[in-house]
């Protein structure tokens, strides 16, 4: 046994593989919406990142003219955010997404270069109908912790071809020792829920979605749990997209995964039509709602202190632990 397991360890030898040097690409990401302004695109460069919170100066894209058209002739110019450079942003209340309506984004570089979306239809969206969550217990053994499943309601319309994506986020209590002054040991921490968590109607055409899953949400310190979840409408090309998007994003990394490719969008450049951009320009009508959770409601408290409170209260000021943090709840919900 042990001959076999040596010569199973030997088959796989560290290799060095060639780094593959490619010319930067637009990165495109952002979409409009029928809620209200300010809608946001962000432009950068593909290229090497060191730290998923710092973008490298040389991949924002400065300086360019990105404007926003509308299937009735209107255009619009975003403004380039000063301390964010790589946002662009619409501001104009007068021009607001509406569905029915198709609506393009262009983009001039500041080489000349222009990059043009396809023309993006916007569908409709159902109502989210309810909004609620389900506790789902700790298993008996290990540190795993409970969690909140937030589901909701919906109606499919009768038509063929209709297509969702969801996106969630939350403040979430956590705890730490605090600093020496006492200060700073609950706070509410920002959390996000997957990007490419979308459904077509293929096979439930008409139908009610009920109990579909939006996100998962662990309890790691007792209190109130502030969500916000929005359910989108997308076109099949849009779907598509975030259906490969996810995928890619779930891969374990192991040795047989194919390797990745690069998930390119709906904009090109206007010379090159061939030439396309990475990311994805979207317009999506929204239904939004939002749900607060009381985890002191459900949860056997004095229990989950004495299993969790080590693991998940970590020293020092709640703060500098979590650099998003506030110290108080979101007052908006």
């Amino acid at each position: 046994m042990l001959l076999i397991t040596t010569g199973m360890m030997a088959c796989v030898d560290e290799v060095q593989l060639p780094i593959r040097q490619v010319q930067p690409r637009l990165v495109v990401e952002g979409m409009i919406t029928d809620e209200a302004p300010p809608y946001a695109i962000k432009l950068t460069y593909s290229g090497q990142f060191t730290s998923r919170s710092h973008l490298p100066e040389n991949l924002v894209v400065n300086g360019a003219i990105v404007t926003l058209r509308d299937d009735r002739g209107r255009t619009v110019r975003l403004e380039q955010d000063p301390l964010t450079p790589a946002y662009y942003w619409m501001r104009d209340t007068t021009f607001r997404g509406q569905p029915g309506r198709t609506y393009t984004l262009s983009v001039r570089l500041p080489d000349g270069t222009v990059y043009v979306s396809t023309p993006e239809y916007m569908p409709t969206v159902p109502d989210i109908e309810r909004m609620y969550a389900r506790y789902v217990p700790a298993p008996n053994e290990g540190l795993q912790p409970p969690h909140f499943r937030i589901q909701l309601d919906t109606k499919d319309p009768d038509t063929v071809g209709n297509y969702y994506r969801w996106s969630a986020y939350a403040y979430l209590p956590r705890w730490a020792t605090g600093d020496p002054y006492g200060c700073c040991t609950t706070c509410w921490v920002p959390d996000y829920g997957l990007l490419s968590d979308v459904q077509s109607d293929a096979l439930i055409n008409g139908n009610r979605i009920s109990g579909r899953v939006v996100y998962d949400i662990p309890v790691r310190a007792i209190g109130m749990q502030y969500i916000d979840v929005r359910q989108y409408s997308l076109t099949r090309t849009a779907y598509q997209y975030w259906t490969l998007f996810g995928q890619q994003v779930s891969r374990t990394g192991s040795l047989f995964d194919p390797q990745t490719a690069s998930i390119e969008g709906n904009v090109h450049r206007v010379e090159d039509a061939g030439t396309l951009a990475l990311g994805y320009f979207g317009a999506s009508a929204v239904s939004h709602q939002r749900l607060v959770v009381s985890s002191a409601d459900t949860i056997d408290v004095p229990k989950f202190v004495f299993r969790y409170d080590k693991l998940f209260r970590l020293p020092g000021s709640c703060l500098q632990i979590y650099p998003q943090a506030q110290l108080t709840p979101p007052p908006t919900w």
